[in-house]
């Protein structure tokens, strides 16, 4: 292979599997070279995920020196509960893959996208991960140690999905005044945000929000955000008699609007798909029958007809 150009060599080096180009990057100067300037440099090992096939087959000592080569070419990276992968639960020994500060450690001077699933995660690492990631666009965290502290320090952050975070007032008005988000996902979040994001200029941006027990399904928000397009609510623990009341509720807030409201949200996703229907219905959008299976509860019936408008043919729902 030493006779043969570098657009051969990089062609017979595609070829091969994760675990065999390694060996050939440890075999040669060159082949190191050629694989970390041109063959790594593909989608498939810029977009990472820690449970791709290609890494299965690779020993701990190999999985480690390819992202020690690759991270800083790196443009989207995620990672899910490395915990359960680094350590036996039971006795605690190391397995065949690194613990997450592994990660965080590594030079990911080019990433864009970071998903970290891991409830070990927290706020000394976050910090870390601004320090490192200075061109960062996305990041996804889901951890209860996560407060939204040196967030800011991601400069460049557009999208933050924090799911089951526990994000405080303080940190989060930071967010909102330094940062110039698009995308927010506070989901299942273990203190109040609503007050806050209404409250905050920056949250005008916004173009796509997730909240969990917002009032109204969360249609307060959407009339004050004027740049909003997407709304995401869960509710959990609300009775159903709670959620009629709401989606009564949340109708006449509809109907008293200026009118622009409706046409502005494009999108409502809510964690109930009966309730979802009734909210896309109820905000003028295409509308769609709820499905099929399972059968409905009486309950949702009435979900289903709460959404009609007033005097409209009441027919029941395939």
């Amino acid at each position: 292979m030493e006779r043969l150009n570098d657009d051969c060599v990089c062609h017979i080096l595609e070829y091969l599997p994760l675990v065999d180009q390694i060996k050939m990057c440890r075999l040669s100067p060159r082949f190191r070279e050629l694989l970390c300037l041109i063959v790594w440099r593909k989608p498939r090992y810029r977009n990472v995920s820690v449970s791709d096939a290609m890494l299965k087959p690779l020993s701990k000592t190999d999985y480690v020196y390819f992202f020690e080569l690759t991270s800083a070419a790196m443009e989207e990276l995620y990672i899910w509960n490395v915990h359960s992968k680094a350590f036996d639960s039971y006795l605690g020994r190391h397995l065949l893959r690194p613990e997450l500060s592994f990660y965080l450690r590594r030079d990911f001077s080019n990433l864009k996208e970071l998903c970290i699933a891991d409830e070990n995660m927290n706020n000394s690492m976050v910090n870390t991960v601004a320090k490192n990631c200075r061109q960062l666009r996305c990041l996804s965290v889901s951890s209860a140690y996560v407060t939204g502290k040196h967030m800011i320090g991601l400069t460049k952050l557009e999208s933050l999905v924090a799911r089951e975070c526990s994000i405080e007032t303080e940190h989060l008005r930071e967010i909102l005044d330094q940062l110039s988000l698009t995308h927010l996902d506070l989901t299942a979040n273990r203190h109040q945000v609503e007050e806050t994001i209404l409250q905050n200029a920056g949250a005008k941006r916004l173009q796509r929000l997730g909240i969990s027990d917002a009032q109204d399904y969360g249609f307060l928000l959407a009339d004050h955000l004027p740049q909003l397009t997407t709304l995401v609510v869960s509710y959990h623990k609300v009775t159903p008699q709670d959620q009629l009341d709401m989606l009564e509720t949340t109708r006449r807030r509809v109907e008293d609007s200026p009118g622009k409201f409706p046409k502005r949200l494009q999108s409502i996703l809510c964690n109930v798909v009966d309730v979802e229907v009734a909210l896309e219905q109820i905000a003028g959008l295409e509308k769609r029958h709820p499905r099929d299976t399972p059968k409905f509860s009486e309950i949702l019936k009435i979900m289903y007809f709460l959404s009609k408008p007033v005097g409209s043919d009441k027919t029941t729902p395939p």
